[in-house]
Parts: structure tokens; C-alpha cells; sequence
């Protein structure tokens, strides 16, 4: 699923400027290129936005991909030092909320705090992971055979 990225709150007018000028309208064009190192450092010289402005925008678009997740709540995610699905599932919903809590009290944040029910269905549907597989509870099910008693990984 792709989305805009003027769709996304606390990406200033400027910024979508530079990355409209730069080929990227959306998560898809920016994914493209951030997921290649050399394009990375391109992009960072070619538009002079910093990469850990880039780095936020990369959490965001990952983020804008979970199922049921309002873009609203992405800000307060991404403050709190979730940059993606994999973080995000670490958590239980109740143990999210606290975190954002805690986060929004110490850094005095004014972007709208998700609910507990607002959580819940991001952990119920979770989107597929990096591997195109759904995941189970949010986290991708293992791939690996059960080792038998007593065996050692490699």
C-alpha cells in the first residue's frame, strides 16, 4: 500500500518540495531508494535534507503500513523511537501505551495519543512482514524446522 507522502503529518511543505523535485511522491519511490546504501547517500547530497530526516520518513512509511494504524499517530510512534513494524510488534498493546505515555510526558509531545483501542487492532491484523508472510501476534513466524532435544545450532 503505497500513501502520499503529504499525507503524512510533520512532513513540512519544503521537505515534500525537495522530495517531489527528487522523483519521490510517495512510500513506494521513497522505499526504493532508501533500500539501496548508494542511492541513500545520493539522495542526501542531491536534496540536502539530513539522513536522519530521511531516517524519519523511511520510519514513517514503514509505519503507514500497518493495518488500521492512523497516520495521525505516527509522529508520537516515531518519537518514541518505533521506526517500523518490527518494533511496533515488540510491544503488547497495553505495554504501548505506556511507553507512548512515558515518551509524551518526558519530551512534552502534542501529537494525538493513540487509545488502547485504538492499539488493539494493529496488534489483531497485523500487515505481512518483510518476507510477504503474515506474522503471528505482529511477529513473523519462524522459518526454521524444531530442532530436536539436545541439538546445537550452527
Amino acid at each position: 500500500m503505497s500513501l502520499k507522502m503529504s499525507e503524512f503529518h510533520g512532513i513540512d511543505q519544503n521537505h515534500l518540495t525537495t522530495l517531489r523535485a527528487a522523483g519521490i511522491e510517495n512510500t513506494d519511490d521513497l522505499m526504493k531508494i532508501w533500500s539501496d546504501k548508494t542511492k541513500r547517500a545520493g539522495l542526501v547530497t542531491s536534496t540536502g535534507i539530513a539522513e536522519e530526516q530521511f531516517m524519519k520518513f523511511a520510519a514513517m512509511a514503514r509505519l503507514g503500513r500497518v493495518k488500521d494504524l492512523a497516520l495521525k499517530h505516527i509522529g508520537v510512534l516515531v518519537a518514541a523511537g518505533i521506526d517500523g513494524p518490527k518494533r511496533l510488534f515488540t510491544y503488547t498493546p497495553e505495554t504501548l501505551v505506556k511507553h507512548l505515555s512515558e515518551v509524551a510526558a518526558e519530551r512534552k509531545l502534542t501529537d494525538p495519543m493513540p487509545t488502547l483501542e485504538e492499539i488493539a487492532p494493529w496488534f489483531a491484523n497485523p500487515r505481512p512482514v518483510s518476507n510477504g508472510k503474515p506474522g503471528v501476534n505482529g511477529k513473523p513466524e519462524s522459518s526454521a524446522e524444531p530442532k530436536p532435544e539436545g541439538a546445537v545450532a550452527k
